[in-house]
């Protein structure tokens, strides 16, 4: 289990956040039992749905959710706690959504738990705008490979620091593109009127 290489490294985990994608009983058990507090987006399956439906627009609740897992012919018990919100603006999504998810949290600050699932999106963000950089190549040679990756920090790094407010990454790699084609012919054209 990855949290377990992890966990050594620091101090204390505050929080981990998951995507629907990861909810499973297995996971909650595993960070019960490592007292590591969690909060998983929960897919909205019937159960889910079961909850919501009689709150209003607006309304917040936790509930507690008991749970089984059956594994090598052993049934562990458990359970954790739903946070569920009704009917919530998304302002990033222009959009009012329902919102369920699991915790193990003693304090759970309702008001403020989309805000807090939030840093996850902060975080597949910087993968994708990573993905953006990413130099396709075939060398198996590591100084190639090291090279090209440090090529790729360092154009997130000068988009980070000059233009982040001015322009996506994706912008900014087309436009770093298109300056350095303009100046590629240029060039060429110098050198062939100088040869003629």
């Amino acid at each position: 289990f990855c949290l377990e290489l992890v966990k050594p490294l620091f101090k204390s985990v505050r929080l981990c956040l998951f995507d629907r994608g990861f909810y499973s009983n297995e996971l909650m058990i595993a960070l019960d039992r490592m007292t590591v507090p969690y909060l998983i987006f929960v897919p909205k399956n019937d159960a889910v749905k079961k909850v919501l439906a009689p709150m209003r627009s607006g309304d917040t609740m936790t509930v507690e959710h008991e749970f089984r897992l059956n594994r090598d012919r052993t049934v562990i018990r458990s359970s954790t706690t739903y946070a569920l919100l009704r009917q919530i603006y998304a302002k990033r999504l222009e959009m009012s959504l329902d919102w369920c998810f699991a915790t193990n949290q003693q304090e759970i600050d309702l008001d403020g738990i989309i805000q807090t699932y939030r840093g996850r999106w902060d975080i597949e963000t910087g993968f994708r705008v990573q993905d953006e950089a990413t130099i396709k190549s075939k060398s198996r040679d590591v100084r190639i490979r090291f090279f090209l990756f440090a090529y790729e920090q360092m154009l997130q790094l000068i988009w980070s620091v000059f233009y982040k407010e001015e322009v996506t990454f994706k912008g900014f790699l087309i436009e770093l593109s298109d300056t350095c084609s303009e100046r590629m012919n240029r060039a060429e054209e110098k050198a062939s009127k100088h040869t003629s």
